[in-house]
């Protein structure tokens, strides 16, 4: 009878202790979950977090089980083993591209950590104790002791490098990517190598740098930026010199341009004393004279980039954050600071665009600028024309698979681009709760950016614009990782390739899910071109898109019979009040979006 008792009052100390402290590492699971510190090492610490509370709670149930098993075997009835499972959900935490990590809340993280280890220190000890002394196996104590020793080195290693992080940046918040790999960096898989080629880097290696401009790691520019952050002086000297360094996605864009705009005039420099050292050969023999073709299309290619960076009067400075002169040749210019801007646009050409057509791209993006500005409220708008990717053209090589416009290949290349440049954005911006994000794809460009999104889904932007769309590959904004209230369309009723839905359902459609913005009719076949015309109704409403004034977009009245005849006499605006939000909830979840 007394072996019975003792062992029914060593399973009730059990019970006692099981119950203080089942949810020890509930409150960092919590803080993991709410801050939705995504990308990096961060999922995985997050689930080795999990596990670890998995492993708690279990290793108490053993615990308890064989507690129990005791007193049955002295005689008692069966005691029950109370339920040690615990609740850990939490609100979904704020939206937004540019979000920064508060510093308050890693400390909260490592707080909650180095509390629970020295609980659980405490009760592996006690428990290990009532194991032994009931005669069971003492296992569970030691592992729950294994549970406290990973909380005590997991705080004192992210408290280490949270303190190197903040000499880096002090004050305020920290960045994204600084916080997933500077401070998860040991849990971050690096398959793609990205790491040992960064350190390559710093040394000035530039087949390193090669490597990395080919690579299509999804986690490569949030490397850069936490590599960029923590590099001395003289290491970034040394890998900013190297030819193209300025092309890396995930680099601060006031250093993209520096580099970028130091290599056009190296190249420049280089290209002219080859065409005079090609004027005396010329000279010495004629039949030379061809040769000069290459040369002389580099030439005018960079006159050109040149020309477009010129400073505009009551413009922001433009920043060039990557060119290239070779093939349909690149060019990724942004009007403001993507970095610093309160809102950042980035416009996707489609059909027939390519560096050479590239300043009426360029207007494009400006005029969005003008127009976002006028009513942004004083926030800093960066509106950026990205020709990033081999758009189709109408050439012979519209019969090639990677560049025809009738198939979805040179979307699919691009789109993997455009991710990638997308990821550098969110990268190097400076943390803000409140920044916005917007992708507008235009023509054959949407369905670039439709292939992005399914790469990111619910990451690519805040909101998604598409324009003049042929379809963008999905049947339904959910396919985007969107909500419809997070994707508009417009199309001009007399615009023939938004007529086209080839590729998947056509966006416009109710059906597919995003809300419509209107657009004057505009003259048929001029029509698809027409969205950034001066004074538009279209052009309008994609600034109040762009700023997120979604209740201030406004449908026309009924105009004269066949507008397209007199498109510019339009009766005043029926404003209307079409929903900012919808009450659906999030496609992702805190766990999800990892």
């Amino acid at each position: 009878m007394a072996e019975h008792t003792a062992a029914l009052a060593a399973f009730n100390r059990g019970a006692a202790l099981a119950a203080g402290c089942r949810d020890r590492l509930d409150p960092a699971v919590r803080l993991m979950n709410g801050h939705a510190w995504v990308g990096g090492g961060a999922p995985a610490f997050g689930a080795e977090l999990a596990g670890r509370r998995a492993a708690l709670q279990a290793t108490l149930g053993e615990a308890l089980a064989a507690l129990a098993t005791q007193v049955v075997r002295h005689g008692g009835a069966a005691p029950v083993v109370p339920r040690l499972g615990t609740s850990v959900a939490v609100a979904n935490p704020p939206s937004g591209a540019y979000r920064g990590i508060e510093p308050e809340a890693m400390t909260s993280l490592i707080t909650a950590l180095g509390t629970g280890g020295e609980a659980l220190a405490a009760a592996g000890t006690r428990l290990a104790a009532e194991l032994s002394g009931a005669g069971a196996d003492p296992g569970p104590g030691s592992r729950l002791g294994q549970v406290a020793a990973w909380c005590h080195a997991q705080a004192d290693d992210l408290r280490r490098r949270l303190a190197r992080i903040r000499q880096q940046a002090p004050g305020g918040a920290l960045s994204g990517s600084g916080v997933a790999y500077g401070l998860f960096g040991g849990f971050a898989p690096d398959t793609a190598g990205t790491q040992a080629l960064l350190g390559r880097l710093s040394g000035g290696d530039a087949e390193a740098l090669r490597q990395l401009l080919a690579g299509r790691d999804p986690g490569q520019a949030g490397r850069v930026s936490a590599w960029w952050q923590t590099l001395d002086l003289p290491a970034r000297s040394r890998a900013a010199g190297l030819p193209g360094f300025g092309l890396l996605d995930g680099l601060p864009c006031a250093v993209r341009d520096r580099a970028n705009r130091e290599y056009l005039a190296a190249e420049k420099a280089r290209l002219l004393r080859e065409r005079d050292a090609g004027v005396a050969e010329v000279a010495r023999d004629p039949r030379l004279l061809g040769g000069w073709e290459p040369l002389n299309d580099r030439l005018r290619r960079i006159e050109l980039i040149e020309r477009v960076l010129r400073p505009v009067a009551g413009h922001p400075p433009q920043y060039l954050l990557a060119f290239d002169l070779t093939g349909l040749g690149r060019l990724v210019l942004s009007w403001g600071d993507p970095d610093a801007a309160d809102i950042t646009v980035t416009s996707v050409s489609g059909l027939s665009s390519s560096l050479d057509g590239a300043a009426g791209e360029v207007q494009r993006s400006r005029a969005l600028w003008q127009q976002a500005s006028t009513t942004s409220g004083g926030r800093a708008v960066a509106s950026i024309t990205w020709l990033g990717y081999d758009a189709p053209q109408l050439d012979p090589g519209v019969f090639h698979a990677s560049r025809s416009v009738t198939l979805d290949r040179a979307a699919a290349l691009g789109g993997v681009a455009l991710a990638g440049f997308v990821d550098g954005l969110r990268a190097s911006h400076r943390p803000s709760g409140t920044a916005r994000s917007v992708v507008v794809g235009h023509s054959y460009g949407s369905l670039t950016t439709g292939k992005a999104a399914v790469l990111r889904p619910g990451r690519l932007a805040d909101t998604l614009v598409f324009v003049g769309s042929p379809g963008v590959g999905v049947s339904h904004v959910s396919e985007l990782g969107m909500r419809g209230s997070q994707v508009w369309v417009g199309e001009a009723g007399t615009d023939p390739v938004a007529m086209l839905g080839r590729f998947g359902r056509d966006p416009g459609r109710p059906e597919f899910g995003a809300q419509s913005f209107p657009v004057a009719p505009g003259v048929p076949l001029a029509s698809h071109s027409s969205y950034w015309d001066p004074y538009s109704a279209s052009l309008r409403n994609l600034g109040h898109i762009i700023t997120g004034n979604c209740d201030k977009i406004t449908y026309l009245r009924p105009q004269l019979l066949m507008p397209q005849l007199a498109p510019d006499i339009i009766l005043p605006d029926k404003q209307v009040s079409p929903p900012c939000t919808d009450s659906s909830p999030s496609l992702y979840s805190p766990q999800d979006v990892r």
